[in-house]
């Protein structure tokens, strides 16, 4: 009995082994078949002993036709060798370097085209000895990715080197990792001298401090304050001469996070342009001074002699009128007139001559007085004409009250002046424009102005009348503009030829 419940027993066990082996072979196969990757068993002879649906998909076999077929028929280089080496080293020494690692091959199908594959490979033991599993991917796509950034990176590259600036990509730690050949020509140095270096060897100030700000912020939020705006700075080239140069910055998002593309332009031929404007407009100025300087003493030294020349051509035409020949008292009313228009030329440039050499200190000061100032030295143009000056409430403004009534004197003189056979009408009014800032404006119904004037009009000598049309120097317009940017302030007229014309200046007004 002992004997046959052991013989019973024994057979129970076996049932229960071939039974375990056979859900676990299930559950191999299982796994097998539902891998994404196709997968391929490989005796050390080469053949394929196991591959599930995928393979067969991938290369376009049957099963039936792979199995116990040699693995060279699918992957015709690389695998093989690979695992047998050189012949030297045994499958498992070839296998152990091989394991857990990529290796990318070229897959052939049964069609006879070929595919890129990756192949990872992993020992299975077995009572046949060490298999070899391989999990095949294809990597057609990624291979097409590559190529594309590839050829993307190319582009990049290209567009780099070909641009006119110096280009600099630095990383967050201020060390450049990319640079082209501008860059090179301007700094001085070897491509290979300056990757990996920091950006600060080429330009030492300013550039990192703008990044990493003050080290209460991030590089990131430093240079999102820089980014599209043009920082002139200082480069250094690889012999210590240093140059000018305007930088613009824009982020370059990488995997190794954010990166700051600079182009570099030298700037040094600029500055020279710069500085020798400056210094030509130092000269100007310096010339204009001289040149007013003279004006003022020229005009003040001829009053007296033109003075006496007036006084007594005019004593002549009264005295002597009708008592001489008819060209006698001609010439005599051209001498007169001569002298008339000789003396309002004079005062004229001594108006404008001491706008600049009057050093003033703006005060306080009411416009609607100055204005009444204005009107009552017009009293007799004023009255000739028949004109008619209306204005608003006027505010206290910072300024020179002599000049201002100057400029007011100028400016309703003209619209009085400049009319046709009309009623002159004039108007005078002011609004903010600020909270320290008065606009005025004149207004009037008078001839107009052509637009392409309106610059010229406020030069020194400008007419756009004939003298016998209209009398004046040509100077009155160009003393406004003079007065009124003196106080800080700008002019400018607006107008339509035969309906008025609307002069605008601002002075600074009282809080």
């Amino acid at each position: 009995m002992l004997a046959a419940f052991t013989i019973e027993t024994d057979s129970t066990l076996s049932e229960d082994t071939e039974k375990h082996l056979a859900e676990m072979d299930g559950r191999y196969r299982g796994l097998l078949e539902a891998a994404p990757d196709a997968m391929v068993v490989v005796n050390q002879s080469g053949e394929i002993v196991i591959l599930n649906l995928q393979a067969e998909r991938r290369f376009g076999y049957r099963r039936d036709e792979l199995l116990g077929q040699k693995v060279t028929n699918i992957i015709p280089e690389g695998f093989a060798e690979r695992l047998h080496a050189d012949g030297l080293r045994s499958a498992e020494d070839a296998l152990a370097q091989q394991i857990d690692t990529g290796i990318e091959l070229t897959g052939r199908r049964k069609d006879g085209s070929t595919f890129p594959i990756e192949i990872m490979l992993s020992p299975l033991e077995s009572a046949e000895g060490t298999l070899v599993t391989a999990a095949v991917r294809d990597i057609s796509r990624r291979r097409e990715a590559d190529h594309h950034l590839a050829q993307m990176e190319g582009r990049y590259r290209g567009l780099l080197e070909a641009a006119p600036d110096a280009m600099v990509v630095v990383n967050q730690s201020g060390e450049i990792v990319i640079l082209n050949l501008q860059a090179e020509k301007r700094f001085g140095y070897r491509r290979d001298e300056l990757l990996g270096q920091l950006v600060t060897n080429i330009i030492p100030e300013g550039f990192a401090e703008r990044l990493h700000a003050d080290g209460l912020r991030s590089a990131e939020d430093a240079l999102a304050q820089q980014i599209e705006t043009g920082i002139e700075l200082t480069g250094k080239r690889k012999d210590g001469s240093a140059f000018p140069i305007e930088i613009m910055l824009s982020p370059l998002e990488s995997a190794e996070g954010t990166l700051v593309t600079a182009a570099i332009r030298d700037i040094s031929v600029r500055k020279d342009a710069e500085m020798h404007l400056l210094q030509k407009v130092e000269e100007l100025h310096h010339s204009n001074e001289e040149l007013e300087q003279f004006a003022y003493l020229a005009s003040h030294d001829l009053q007296e002699p033109l003075r006496m020349v007036t006084s007594y051509t005019q004593l002549l035409a009264r005295r002597y009128k009708g008592r001489l020949d008819t060209d006698a008292d001609e010439f005599i009313a051209f001498a007169v007139d001569g002298a008339a228009r000789m003396q309002r030329l004079i005062q004229d440039l001594l108006a404008y001559s001491r706008v600049g050499a009057k050093q003033f200190v703006p005060l306080a000061t009411e416009s609607g007085d100055c204005l009444r100032q204005a009107l009552q030295n017009l009293h007799g143009s004023i009255e000739e004409s028949g004109a008619v000056v209306t204005h608003d409430a006027l505010p206290e403004v910072l300024c020179d009250d002599s000049q201002l009534v100057q400029l007011f004197q100028n400016l309703v003189g003209n619209a009085i002046k400049y009319q046709n056979a009309g009623i002159p009408r004039v108007h005078v009014s002011a609004e903010r424009a600020g909270r320290k800032k008065w606009l005025f404006s004149i207004q009037d119904n008078g001839l107009g102005i052509e637009p392409q004037y309106f610059e010229r009009i406020f030069g020194m000598f400008q007419r756009l009348h004939k003298r016998e049309e209209f009398a004046g120097t040509g100077v009155g317009l160009a003393i406004c503009k003079k007065i009124v940017e003196r106080h800080g302030g700008s002019i400018s007229v607006e107008s339509e030829s035969g309906q008025g014309s609307i002069f605008r200046f601002t002075l600074a007004g009282m809080d």
